[in-house]
């Protein structure tokens, strides 16, 4: 049994599974003196290595004082086959369990994501194949190794949906099917929701570090969307008016459009592999220093309001005074 490509032909390696191509995801080591002296080199190497690594504040937990690591802002395996050799790979300070962290989320999303892409398109190149090598037992580097993988794609396999059970309305925009099958044909994989979230805060996160040096931190916090999400159709009338390009093409694109002059207030629309985007708004519920009032507190001179909503909340001095208006919110400064 094996997988099949969207063309028709056979992916190779893969002999224990049996499934059409995906569509549409759902979010639902020596004892010589020459190995002595080689392992007596890596050791001493690990410790220069160790004592110059930096100390500081990671971008993802914001903790200080931590020593830090230097984390991808798009992963090294998501850049596909056609990447430029020469393109810097952008990366950004990440204390090492943050970076463990998101290393399990994007290897289980590439996993999952990469087979639902286009494989003929130039901007994600490769990255279906590395998908199933991930689930190919006879790729495995040993026993325990190939055990993993193997069980890698039965788990992938025990979480598809098929035909009719495919559920439409959370069909990802933009990984739908494509190839002209019919439904009977059609396979989806499930994509957990959490993790297109995590990724795309990562992304804000590194992008707000490495153009303004920025930490998103308190009071500020990041508001992930996807396409169909109400939030996204704001962002997007936003960022056509006032949208800035940083590209690490073909596989990531981004557009933030920065707000009233506040460098961490932004609008993002990060487009993945030129194929689906995801959207975030960074910004705060109430300026620092504020406190929301009550609904049953009456407006005061000096009270600041804004319209309801987490897209481009801007505060603005209260002239409307008494009873607050219902689809406002409003705040105050504490003493």
């Amino acid at each position: 049994m094996r997988f099949v490509r969207r063309d028709g032909t056979n992916w190779t390696g893969l002999e224990e599974y049996e499934a059409l191509a995906l569509g549409a995801p759902r979010l639902l080591q020596g004892t010589t003196s020459a190995g002595v002296l080689y392992g007596r080199f890596i050791q001493e190497r690990r410790e220069h290595m160790a004592k110059k690594r930096e100390i500081g504040k990671c971008v993802h937990c914001l903790k200080e004082g931590v020593e830090l690591t230097s984390d991808h802002m798009f992963p090294k395996a998501w850049y596909p086959d056609a990447t430029p050799e020469t393109l810097e790979r952008w990366t950004f300070p990440s204390c090492f369990e943050c970076n463990q962290r998101f290393s399990k989320i994007e290897g289980d999303l590439l996993n999952r994501v990469a087979l639902a892409l286009d494989t003929k398109h130039e901007a994600s190149q490769g990255l279906a194949d590395a998908a199933l090598r991930a689930m190919d037992p006879k790729a495995g580097r040993d026993e325990k190794d190939a055990a993993a993988r193997a069980a890698r794609g039965r788990k992938m396999l025990g979480e598809m949906f098929k035909g009719e059970a495919i559920p439409e309305g959370q069909i990802m925009p933009g990984l739908g099917e494509r190839w002209g099958r019919p439904k009977s044909e059609q396979l989806a994989v499930n994509i957990p929701r959490a993790s297109f979230d995590a990724m795309t805060e990562k992304i804000v996160r590194g992008l707000a570090y490495r153009e303004d040096g920025q930490f998103i931190d308190s009071p500020y916090k990041i508001e992930a969307f996807l396409a169909e999400d109400e939030g996204a159709k704001v962002v997007k009338e936003l960022l056509d008016k006032a949208g800035k390009e940083f590209k690490r093409e073909p596989g990531l694109e981004i557009r933030r459009a920065v707000l009233d002059g506040d460098e961490r207030s932004a609008l993002y629309e990060i487009t993945f592999w030129q194929q689906f985007k995801t959207y975030a708004t960074v910004g705060y519920d109430f300026p620092p220093g504020y406190r929301l009032l009550d609904r049953n507190e009456a407006a005061k001179a000096g009270d600041l309001w804004c319209h309801q909503g987490k897209v481009h909340r801007k505060w603005l001095p209260a002239k409307l005074l008494g009873p607050q208006l219902s689809n406002n919110d409003y705040c105050r400064k504490e003493f």
